[in-house]
């Protein structure tokens, strides 16, 4: 199937998100590339704007102009008591006939204050057909769904959840109390990257009619084995990509490296990426003394990574459940180790079984098995035409299930049928 551009009246998306450009979102920074591409009018709404300067993806903001799509939320209240009731009431007389929408909206504030009408007024710009709004996570989904649950909004909405925005309580004191009900409610659509967030929506109460499933895709032109070294070094090397948290389980391979070490077994992992856990974790590798096996490397840019990638001979990923239930829904690493020709050992935890062929492109074992993984590790580490032969099927695997072109093609499905 061809993709269907946007030809005829053109059409605007407008990508709601928090904070851009987000150091951990470059899967963001993707889909509104892949927006550009299809030919749509794209706009980007956030509350803030964070320094380009300090974003790994500053060369790709700026070659697609990203950082000149930006509309931040500034409704615009004065701060003198005057002014302000004079632009209420102005804003009032000038919309009379809204006055039911806008008291509607008023009706759903949990600050009751009548200068939620500079809300209202803001939003009104977008109030029309031809605009489709792509929320970004479902907590950023205020005051979409008020406006059009309750205010006549006539733009059609996308929501698309990315994991944590699933689990309640959100942010650690947030209940669900019907928390997505409007959401749910008017949404035209909303998205997960598998079937494991899926369900979790499903559960939430999301009509199975408005939930689609849209992987994070990959640039397997860019993430490709093309270059990779063959299995000629005696040190066994692993990699791990990812935020330095809880749920990734990086102080698990920590555990599984020190008992490959115990087998005398040379071998070497490099852990990039940073986060909450970045002290933890040194405790622990110094704990028993790893450090010439073990990198902390922190954060890499794009192609630093791919480098790392093509260097290493397995991808080792082993997420765990946090104490709230939340776990791993892709895995966005996996697939890109997979593009460059790297087999993947994981915990079957969350969505990542969907990121891997299993006995073809990896292997998965259950939570916290990690005796089992370090003898898969030891048997690959003897065996390791297994490893070059399971590498050939990578790259394909995610090629013809995750790569940019398959992606663009469901999402120009999901926008144009809007």
């Amino acid at each position: 199937m061809k993709i269907q551009e946007n030809r005829k009246t053109k059409k605007t998306i407008v990508f709601k998100i928090n904070e851009f450009p987000h150091v951990s979102e470059t899967f963001i920074i993707a889909q509104i590339i892949m927006a550009i591409q299809l030919n749509y009018e794209v706009k980007i709404l956030v509350s803030k704007v964070l320094d380009f300067k300090k974003n790994l993806q500053e060369e790709l903001i700026l070659k697609h102009k990203l950082n000149e799509l930006i509309i931040v939320e500034d409704v615009k209240n004065p701060k003198n008591k005057i002014i302000r009731f004079l632009k209420i009431f102005y804003l009032f007389a000038l919309n009379i006939s809204s006055v039911k929408d806008i008291l509607n909206f008023y009706k759903f504030q949990k600050e009751k204050s009548v200068s939620w009408i500079f809300y209202w007024d803001f939003y009104q710009q977008f109030n029309n057909v031809n605009t489709i709004f792509h929320i970004q996570y479902g907590n950023n989904k205020f005051p979409i769904d008020v406006l059009k649950a309750k205010c006549n909004f006539k733009a059609k909405v996308i929501t698309t959840f990315h994991g944590h925005d699933a689990f309640f309580p959100l942010n650690g004191y947030i209940p669900n109390n019907g928390y997505y009900n409007l959401l749910f409610e008017s949404a035209n659509i909303i998205t997960a990257n598998t079937k494991y967030l899926g369900d979790k929506i499903e559960e939430l109460g999301c009509s199975v009619n408005k939930l689609k499933l849209v992987p994070v895709g990959v640039d397997t032109d860019y993430f490709n084995p093309s270059n990779k070294e063959q299995y000629k070094n005696p040190i066994l090397k692993l990699i791990n990509v990812g935020r330095l948290d809880p749920v990734k389980g990086q102080k698990y391979l920590i555990e599984i490296v020190n008992q490959i070490i115990k087998n005398d077994v040379k071998v070497h992992l490099d852990i990039v990426g940073e986060g909450e856990e970045r002290s933890n974790l040194e405790q622990l590798i110094q704990q028993y003394n790893l450090s010439d096996s073990i990198k902390l490397v922190g954060k890499k840019t794009q192609s630093e990574i791919k480098e790392m990638y093509l260097n290493s001979d397995l991808y080792i990923f082993v997420a765990v459940p946090l104490p709230d239930g939340r776990r791993e829904t892709q895995g966005l690493a996996t697939l890109e180790a997979q593009a460059c020709g790297l087999p993947v050992i994981a915990y079957n935890s969350g969505g990542v079984k969907y990121t891997i062929k299993e006995n073809e492109t990896g292997f998965l074992f259950d939570e916290f098995e990690i005796d089992k993984v370090v003898n898969k590790l030891l048997f690959l580490n003897q065996n390791r035409t297994i490893i070059q032969e399971m590498s050939h099927n990578c790259h394909k695997f995610v090629a013809d299930n995750f790569s940019q072109n398959v992606i663009k093609e469901k999402w120009s499905i999901i926008y144009s049928n809007l």
